[in-house]
């Protein structure tokens, strides 16, 4: 039995279940906020930070690549813009809690079409499934709580999978709105591109490729109008922050391949996982087995996960967070499969059918939507009490340089200078790759002499450093007598650890 013999249900009827998961999902992420010291309580990851502070200070003139450096197209800083706006008229920190709250609802949007388009193309099983696979995905919780770059990516690209994977005909109004969706994805990271392709193998054929030629158009047109403006203003800083940088960048995060696949297959998501995998060689079975214009959602989901594990298997440099993304294409995949094996219960009468779909509704949530309950019980005190000092002992109009961004954004402080450092991390690694050298990893290339003098300038005129591990870390052995020579710790008092905060002497 094909898992489309469900799939017959009345128009309408798959909105309000996934509107429901979808609920859940926000409340599952905003759980985090809800302490006693609020959305700016629970821990700000260093990108986050970035994006927004980089947003903040586009809304006030300072232009990415031509001001400060930004590895990564501008659709991001833009998409994000609304949420840093409310720092025109509100204090920065408090922007940022509100902000957050909105990433949870791109999270929650996410969820809903992903159980969507798993909903049309195989039944209301596999549309919960794939729902509720997303909504408990650890690491697509994890960066729905700020301001990243894959909450609106996953966002985009699942919008574009719901319009080029519509039943019937295509209109030219859905496929310009496909073109747009995608544009704006690769205009966020320029992964969303493998999307692209897994569309193209999705629904191969004369007449396919006559009708995807317009929304490619599209997508490259609006990739040019949200890029264009900002890469013409300072071209070559374009190139070397977004391609080059990328293409040669040092090595870091986890190098060995087996232990990068062990963490995009973790058992922490294993129902979820196992599901996926049985979608995934049901896509791959019936790519041979049947026609590929009868098959197009499974053969697109397939296609975009397997480029996406590809990608990152190839990738110089990878963080577990990178596996958000996967959820897009992952959950729906959950969906197909779960959609299969319930087919197949089917034959053994319906009190089995249902315990297969009660076990395969509890799988994909489980043990996934635990972790990312635990997830949001954490918080970060030291910043938090650093916030409060900031406020009070530090005046407004200083300069402050904060290694992480959102160590200062937490005290309402957004990056501050002519030539404000945003993106301390990458500023120190074009540095260090300015004079054409190449580095085997992270460390060998902050420890370079270029990036070390460039950076003891930049602290050299702020009279307040918040340093923290980061700092500690991104200072080299010779380079912290040095700083402690000129500095001298304010906060925290005595030997207590966690971020702290150095004036100039």
């Amino acid at each position: 039995m094909s898992p489309a013999s469900s799939r017959i249900t009345p128009p309408g009827s798959d909105v309000w279940p996934l509107l429901i998961v979808a609920l859940g999902a926000w409340v599952l992420r905003a759980l985090a906020f809800f302490h006693r010291a609020g959305p700016m309580g629970y821990p700000m990851d260093y990108d986050e930070g970035v994006y927004f502070s980089a947003a903040s200070l586009l809304l006030r003139g300072d232009l990415p690549y031509r001001d400060f450096i930004f590895v990564h197209p501008p659709g991001g800083l833009l998409l994000w813009a609304p949420g840093a706006a409310l720092t025109l008229g509100l204090d920065a920190a408090t922007a940022y809690g509100v902000t957050r709250y909105v990433a949870a609802a791109v999270g929650a949007l996410c969820v809903f079409l992903a159980g969507r388009v798993a909903w049309r193309a195989w039944g209301p099983l596999a549309g919960c499934v794939a729902a509720l696979a997303y909504a408990s995905y650890p690491e697509a919780a994890l960066v729905e709580r700020g301001t990243f770059l894959e909450p609106l990516l996953n966002v985009l690209c699942l919008g574009f999978a719901n319009l080029w994977l519509a039943p019937g005909a295509h209109s030219r109004a859905r496929r310009i709105g496909a073109g747009v969706l995608l544009g704006l994805a690769v205009s966020v990271k320029i992964p969303g591109g493998l999307w692209l392709v897994a569309a193209l193998f999705a629904r191969p054929g004369r007449e396919s490729w006559r009708h995807a030629l317009l929304p490619v158009l599209v997508a490259f047109a609006t990739f040019a109008i949200v890029v264009g403006p900002l890469a013409a203003l300072a071209p070559s800083e374009f190139l070397r922050d977004v391609i080059t940088f990328q293409a040669v960048r040092p090595a870091d995060g986890e190098p060995d391949r087996w232990l990068r696949l062990r963490d995009i297959f973790h058992e922490r998501r294993l129902g979820e996982v196992l599901l996926a995998l049985v979608g995934l060689g049901t896509a791959c079975v019936r790519a041979f087995r049947a026609p590929p214009e009868h098959r197009p959602a499974a053969r697109f989901f397939a296609c975009a996960f397997l480029l996406s594990v590809a990608l990152f298997l190839a990738s110089r440099t990878y963080w577990n967070q990178y596996n958000a993304h996967l959820a897009a294409s992952e959950a729906v995949l959950a969906g197909l499969g779960a959609s299969v094996l319930h087919a197949f219960s089917v034959r053994w009468g319906r009190a089995a059918s249902r315990a297969v779909a009660a076990l395969v509704l509890a799988a994909a949530c489980l043990p996934g939507a635990w972790h990312v309950f635990q997830s949001g019980q954490q918080q970060a005190p030291d910043v938090t009490a650093l916030a409060k000092y900031l406020r009070a002992d530090v005046p407004a109009k200083a300069c402050l340089f904060s290694f992480e961004p959102g160590w200062a954004l937490a005290a309402g402080r957004l990056p501050m200078g002519a030539t404000p450092i945003v993106d301390s991390y990458a500023t120190m690694l074009q540095d260090a790759m300015s004079a054409g050298d190449r580095f085997d990893d992270t460390a060998e290339a902050l420890s370079a002499p270029e990036a070390q003098q460039a950076l003891r300038v930049m602290l050299d005129s702020c009279r307040f450093v918040i340093l923290g591990w980061r700092g500690t870390w991104q200072l080299t052995p010779e380079s912290r007598p040095w700083f402690k020579q000129r500095f001298v710790r304010r906060f925290p008092t005595g030997d207590t650890g966690g971020v702290d905060l150095w004036e100039h002497r």
